[in-house]
């Protein structure tokens, strides 16, 4: 799957329109934005066609999926979240799948990947750029949020720093210790990934 330009184009006019929605922090999210510009608006969702997204656009594609997922979870269950945390805690929650900050594509984290077999036998259309410093995506993302001065509460922190869930081991140790927040971007973000999966919902027979 792949998107077209349009649509990538489009996503990113929305995912920016949303982020003016933070109050008192748009304007640094705003800047962060400004420098990340195409390296976010084109960074994919994961590195191998069996994940979700591996295509330009599909971080952003799946950002937004996982805020509307959560905008029906907090409307369903009635858990009255805050919308800027929100906003944030989606569409942020895998921004360090970008890499580091600057406008370079030597700081992105996901690079093509160049080895033709490694392509057409094993679906690995990204790999990892050895260049920059190692981090887990989670750390990498909240490190962003910081390198740009944006402030975090700590339900928005624990949002984007577990949203892999508690099947990660560092994690388990938060499970039943969390707000409705952090339990909603994790499942918003399961729900998506699911949608997003070549496998879908259920494994193959």
């Amino acid at each position: 799957m792949s998107l077209e330009p349009e649509v990538i184009d489009s996503n990113w006019k929305q995912f920016r329109s949303m982020c003016e929605k933070t109050g008192p922090r748009a304007p640094a999210i705003r800047a962060m934005l400004d420098e990340l510009d195409e390296r976010l608006a084109l960074c994919p969702a994961s590195a191998k066609r069996d994940f979700h997204s591996a295509f330009p656009g599909g971080l952003v594609d799946h950002s937004l999926r996982v805020l509307k997922n959560l905008l029906v979870l907090n409307s369903g269950y009635g858990w009255g979240l805050p919308k800027q945390s929100m906003i944030i805690g989606a569409l942020f929650h895998d921004i360090g799948k970008v890499g580091f900050p600057g406008k370079g594509a030597e700081m992105d984290f996901y690079v093509p990947q160049k080895d033709a077999w490694r392509v057409d036998k094993l679906g690995e259309e990204y790999t990892y750029n050895d260049a920059v410093a190692y981090m887990t995506t989670p750390d990498r993302s909240v490190f962003l949020m910081q390198h740009y001065g944006i402030q975090l509460s700590a339900d928005e922190w624990l949002a984007i720093k577990l949203n892999d869930g508690f099947v990660y081991e560092p994690n388990k140790q938060y499970c039943l210790k969390i707000g409705q927040l952090v339990f909603g971007v994790q499942t918003a973000d399961y729900i998506a990934t699911c949608e997003e999966s070549k496998k879908g919902w259920m494994p193959e027979k």
